[in-house]
């Protein structure tokens, strides 16, 4: 692990931004360098990494070694770096909505960050569907944004996003007080329960300026200009090749090989 300098002026660097006062502009410029940057991923479930959750680890896998990371690791890293820029920043963790009739585990962490007495929910960790701005904390008057946040039960609020003209639920939220022993019972959850979707799928994505890449399993679907299209990956070269060129994530020939193996067979037992 690297350990030279201070944290916040490596990833700096990194990003190519300079620090200065706490605001919405470079709260917003920080999110999308850091999505286009880093992207979401599963690699490390499904490699067996130890996923240790302390800052100098997170900065190691997702910055300098190119491991890309999930939730509990993209946001966790994103709230050491706001806090150390001196945002106001509180851990929020939400329960995933594939149903929203549902009650799914906390398995989801993202960041609520106040400025001037207004609150922004930052999230750089949802996968392809993630906000790439922070996403006013507003029930009262959600606009008609991509996003936006509804009050669905008394203290009770959902991220929508919307899609094809309407809006769906990513995930349910509380203002309830959590901390990182909470954080490291979700993070276990899901990296090592057999049920969860990391433990499960090779998920990656990647936020780009007018394109987002999103690979499941065996199948890469690149969106833009409104238009999708789909690679099939038939090869562990080739899936190597994609991850280092589309999503900037490094894994070695055997670890490809591997990763292609699991899903090739899964493929061919459907």
């Amino acid at each position: 692990m690297t350990n030279d300098g201070n944290l916040l002026d490596r990833y700096l660097a990194r990003v190519d931004i300079e620090a200065g006062q706490p605001s919405l502009s470079l709260l917003n410029q920080i999110v999308s360098r850091h999505l286009a940057l880093f992207p979401f991923a599963s690699v490390g479930p499904q490699l067996g990494d130890p996923l240790p959750l302390d800052p100098e680890s997170l900065f190691d896998r997702i910055v300098a070694r190119r491991r890309g990371g999930y939730c509990f690791e993209q946001n966790g890293l994103m709230f050491e770096i706001l806090n150390e820029l001196g945002f106001e920043v509180t851990l929020v963790l939400a329960r995933v909505l594939h149903d929203p009739a549902s009650h799914p585990p906390l398995t989801h962490r993202f960041t609520a960050v106040d400025i001037d007495h207004e609150r922004f929910l930052v999230d750089v960790g949802f996968g392809a569907n993630c906000p790439p701005f922070a996403v006013r904390f507003d029930p009262s008057n959600p606009g008609d944004g991509t996003y936006r946040i509804v009050e669905h039960e008394r203290g009770e609020f959902h991220l929508e996003y919307d899609k094809a003209g309407e809006y769906v639920s990513l995930y349910r939220f509380d203002n309830v007080r959590y901390g990182d022993t909470d954080c490291e019972v979700g993070h276990f959850y899901s990296h090592r329960h057999p049920g969860a979707t990391f433990v499960n799928n090779l998920v990656v994505s990647r936020i780009l300026d007018g394109e987002v890449r999103s690979l499941r399993n065996l199948e890469l679907r690149i969106y833009s200009d409104g238009a999708e299209r789909l690679i099939a990956i038939t090869e562990a070269p080739q899936l190597r090749q994609i991850l280092a060129d589309m999503f900037n994530i490094d894994v070695s020939p055997t670890e490809a090989e591997r990763l292609f193996a699991k899903f090739v067979e899964r493929t061919a037992s459907d």
